[in-house]
């Protein structure tokens, strides 16, 4: 029997690895409704601007009014008005379940499930999570999700985005 060496065993596992990883990526890389709905709801409870991105054209401005810049206004005049800067509207949306309630080659119905805590900084939703403090509070949406320019996009119910500009 061949008796191979420590190292060449170690080199295999490392091929391995690397081959499973990169197959991951690339499985990451192909875009999906469930995906779509995931960007966009991470982006919307982050106070991201990205969540733009997976938001359908003919939602996206309501009278020349581009609903995402209204609603990370909104939340920044809510913060000040607390005294708080917008980081301190920012939520975590974790234990993230996508469930597809029908899909054909244009559109789709996601739904999704998730909780969600305030995430003032990323070490904030962990420390709250160890001390029990902070309330979490469920999400359970669903969302219509349309092809658009070969992108999943989220149509409907946007949470609670301003559907007319305030």
């Amino acid at each position: 029997m061949i008796q191979l060496s420590r190292s060449v065993g170690i080199i295999l596992v490392l091929i391995v690895g690397f081959l499973a990883q990169l197959l991951f990526s690339l499985a990451d890389l192909r875009d999906t409704p469930n995906k779509a709905v995931v960007e966009f709801s991470k982006g919307y409870f982050q106070l991201d601007r990205s969540m733009a991105d997976r938001i359908c054209k003919k939602q996206l401005t309501t009278d020349d009014v581009d609903i995402v810049d209204q609603y990370l206004y909104l939340a920044a005049k809510e913060a000040n008005e607390r005294g708080f800067g917008i980081n301190f509207m920012k939520n975590k949306l974790y234990h993230i379940e996508t469930e597809t309630l029908s899909k054909n080659d244009t559109t789709a119905k996601i739904r999704i499930t998730g909780k969600t805590r305030v995430a003032i900084n990323h070490a904030y939703p962990i420390v709250a999570k160890l001390f029990n403090i902070g309330a979490t509070h469920e999400v359970d949406e669903t969302f219509n999700v349309i092809k658009e320019d070969n992108r999943w996009k989220v149509c409907g119910n946007l949470f609670s985005l301003p559907q007319y500009g305030g």
